[in-house]
């Protein structure tokens, strides 16, 4: 009979190991230390037919029973069940469609700013390449591929920047270049 009395405790203490274990597994969440608990965990492992020496089994229980155990801190789940069965006021669904409105409002300024940056882009490369100094009536293809270079080179780097920062850039650059064939123009007079 001893023998029988030192195998229940063995077991006794596996099972003790197991629940325990099993707890430490479903951390943040943590049961309340209540014997409702623990029955109902033992009647669901018993009911399942699962090995009670196993923690996977105690898992699979309080995956199960989560709702109905008492818990000190609650599994996600149950708290993100319970937040989505709370009624809702007009009030919260008021604001979520502003704040939907706004998102959506945000996203088509976003669009029409990318769309509108390409644009700005395209015009620019558009006024550089069409850049024809002349000098002694004839084109003066060194002016024209310095200028270029630089203004492409500027061109790159006010592309990083926002849109409203590639509008100024591009009524610069529109400025530089008639500045430059005024220049031109005045230089080309004098001789």
């Amino acid at each position: 009979m001893t023998t029988n009395t030192a195998t229940e405790q063995t077991k006794a203490q596996k099972v003790t190991a197991a629940f325990q274990e099993a707890e430490r597994l479903i951390l943040p969440a943590k049961l309340a230390n209540v014997p409702t608990n623990v029955f109902s965990v033992m009647a669901y492992v018993t009911g399942q037919a699962l090995d009670p020496e196993k923690p996977e089994s105690y898992v699979a229980a309080f995956k199960a029973l989560y709702s109905s155990l008492d818990w000190v801190v609650k599994p996600a789940k149950l708290l993100s069940e319970e937040q989505n069965d709370k009624p809702r006021n007009q009030n919260d669904a008021a604001q979520d469609q502003s704040a939907f409105a706004a998102k959506a409002k945000a996203a088509q300024k976003t669009d029409a700013d990318v769309a509108e940056k390409a644009e700005l882009i395209k015009q620019c490369k558009s006024l550089i390449s069409s850049y024809r100094p002349i000098r002694n009536n004839r084109e003066d293809a060194r002016e024209r591929t310095d200028m270029q270079t630089k203004w492409t080179a500027d061109l790159n780097e006010a592309a990083k920047r926002s849109v409203s920062a590639m509008r100024d850039f591009t009524k610069t650059l529109t400025a530089k270049i008639q500045k430059r064939y005024a220049e031109r123009e005045k230089a080309s007079e004098r001789i």
